[in-house]
């Protein structure tokens, strides 16, 4: 895995100096650079100087305290991350602090552990948007120059085409393109793109434009895929131009390799790189979608901690290749009976976390008791038995995730107690 920290700058801005130097060398040693400042002005001045990445800092400081300082930040730097350590809990801190949009909040003695990991977790994300951001400048430099294809058209015929747009489409002439294609609507796919035959017809019904359609999509929108005469499929950025009232200019970009690179960085971000399950960020939004479905429309809702049995004993006997290889065994199996709507992430190590919308607990139980069934007959001859324990519980009003968690994990444990590979629940 790359270590992200290790790309990051920080800035630490702490008053007392024997406090500083103690977290400083923590920081120092995860971090690409360390700057650090002994009050709010300074540390202010260190950040217009330096630009880092995270802004670690106290509340309550002489000269100028931390809330301040970070007020003042955001007007340089909107998006820099930001987590304060305070050892005074009173509720209007907290709150000037979620004003102020910060990633933590920590009330000291911070433990060294816990900033490290939020600092690493941040890290990754900035990394990750960095990446992305590096690829929409790409992508604006390919928009920028001459190398896309172009076609001059109506809706019923292409007027003018460039040499690489009839090559595409493997034809010598703009006569034997439109001999083939009949209509310039033809040349998209039906792929799940914003631009598709379908789309495009459906807005022409209604007395739309060609131009009025893709004119009125934002540049993601505007990516859609074009079959070419070897029946390759590619992405190309859309542009269209009115030349007049019933011709346009439309100009194709090839993208490809960016989108592939782009839903690389997106799997990244949200997957899970050993067992290609979601991760714990991408499980927390879907959560988050599905409880507000639960808020509006009453449905249930279930979730599950799934744990692999004496997974310890896997790897000290095999091994962490053939644990490795047990975790995407068990994700593939926990996929396969399971329902495309449910989700399933990788919560950590030998954890899994399956949220089941619109089930019911004794739904969930029905269905993790088929997986369990699934996952012990599973039973290899190089690696002996696979098990699985499950806990499960339901929602009800006034549920987080977190207390949803609390249960299930709960349930896990009765599970664990009472002898393994079992599905217990707990209301």
């Amino acid at each position: 895995m790359p270590e992200y920290a290790k790309q990051i700058t920080i800035l630490y801005v702490e008053d007392e100096d024997d406090v500083r130097e103690g977290y400083a060398r923590a920081l120092k040693r995860i971090s690409k650079e360390l700057y650090t400042a002994n009050n709010g002005i300074v540390g202010l001045e260190c950040f217009k100087k330096y630009q880092p990445d995270i802004v670690v800092s106290d509340i309550k400081m002489p000269e100028m305290n931390g809330l301040d300082m970070i007020r003042a930040i955001k007007e340089i730097e909107p998006d820099v991350k930001v987590i304060f350590t305070t050892a005074h809990s009173e509720s209007a801190y907290l709150l000037e602090a979620i004003e102020l949009q910060v990633e933590g909040y920590l009330l000291k003695p911070v433990q060294k552990k816990s900033l490290t990991a939020l600092i690493k977790k941040l890290a990754k994300n900035i990394i990750i948007e960095k990446e992305y951001e590096e690829q929409r400048e790409i992508l604006q430099y390919i928009i920028d120059s001459e190398s896309s294809i172009s076609v001059v058209a109506n809706i019923e015929h292409v007027s003018f085409a460039s040499k690489s747009f009839l090559k595409y489409f493997g034809v010598e002439s703009v006569e034997e393109f439109n001999e083939k294609f009949h209509s310039i609507i033809n040349i998209f796919s039906n792929e799940e793109d914003s631009i598709n035959r379908k789309n495009i017809q459906a807005f022409l019904e209604k007395d739309g434009s060609l131009y009025d359609f893709i004119h009125s999509l934002n540049e993601t929108q505007r990516i859609t895929t074009i079959v070419n005469s070897k029946y390759e499929k590619k992405s190309f950025l859309v542009n269209i131009s009115k030349i007049n009232e019933t011709q346009f200019l439309m100009n194709f970009t090839d993208v490809t390799e960016i989108e592939k690179q782009r839903e690389a960085i997106t799997k990244r971000a949200n997957h899970d790189m050993l067992t290609g399950l979601y991760n714990r960020n991408r499980f927390e939004e879907i959560f988050a979608y599905e409880l507000s479905q639960v808020k509006r429309y009453g449905y249930p809702l279930s979730l599950a901690i799934a744990d692999i049995d004496h997974f310890k004993l896997f790897n000290d006997r095999y091994g962490h290749l053939v644990g490795d290889e047990i975790l995407k065994l068990v994700a593939n199996t926990l996929i396969s009976c399971t329902r495309s709507a449910d989700t399933i992430a990788r919560w950590g190590g030998e954890e899994f976390v399956m949220l089941l919308p619109q089930t019911a607990l004794n739904d969930a139980q029905l269905l993790l008791e088929k997986c369990r069934k699934k996952i012990e007959e599973l039973h290899t001859q190089e690696y002996g038995k696979i098990t699985l324990s499950f806990g499960v519980t339901a929602y009800k009003k006034g549920d987080t995730l977190k207390s949803m968690l609390q249960r299930a994990d709960e349930a896990l444990y009765s599970a664990k107690e009472k002898g393994r590979n079992q599905v217990v629940s707990k209301k």
